[in-house]
């Protein structure tokens, strides 16, 4: 039963994730991540993956203060990114179980440093390094449903890359 609702809650993040990277501004996609990061780090916790679980928890809070400051037109302090990082460090030092929850660790580093992104094109390549790193700790952990999840979202931000990123720029240059 706890695998069947991990699938489910990976389906219902999949389907966000398909619309998030396509939105053009921070606060909308900023939603969206903490809708994903709570479903996914629910899933993880039905499946046992308890780095990443964690990870993703962290995420949210990390999410709700980014959300803060994003709606008061500010950017989110060196240091306040310098704590979330540590808190991820800390996190997963606590959860730390298998080796492969070392690439929990450098997928939360990566989502970090896209949070604290104003440009939506420059978070969306972090992005990319982000979906990769978690796909390769889907593999490790048997997470088999935030795999198919974070397969397709990374499939999805690549097509939006080409569609914001590549193709907006052209269409700006001509």
């Amino acid at each position: 039963m706890a695998e069947l609702i991990s699938y489910i809650a990976s389906g219902i993040t999949l389907i966000l994730g398909m619309i998030e990277p396509f939105n053009k501004k921070m606060k909308v996609i900023l939603i969206y991540n903490f809708i994903g990061n709570f479903l996914v780090s629910l899933s993880y916790l039905l499946v046992s993956s308890y780095s990443g679980a964690g990870i993703c928890a962290i995420a949210c809070i990390q999410l709700i203060i980014n959300y803060i400051y994003e709606a008061r037109g500010e950017k989110v302090p060196y240091w306040v990114i310098a704590l979330y990082a540590l808190s991820f460090v800390g996190v997963n030092a606590l959860s730390f179980a298998h080796w492969y929850d070392a690439f929990s660790l450098v997928a939360a580093l990566c989502f970090v440093f896209g949070m604290a992104q104003k440009n939506p094109s420059i978070y969306r390549i972090l992005y990319v390094c982000n979906s990769t790193l978690w796909i390769v700790y889907d593999v490790f952990a048997g997470a088999y449903g935030n795999l198919v999840t974070h397969v397709t979202l990374f499939a999805a931000t690549l097509i939006a890359i080409l569609i914001r990123d590549v193709k907006g720029k052209k269409q700006v240059n001509k």
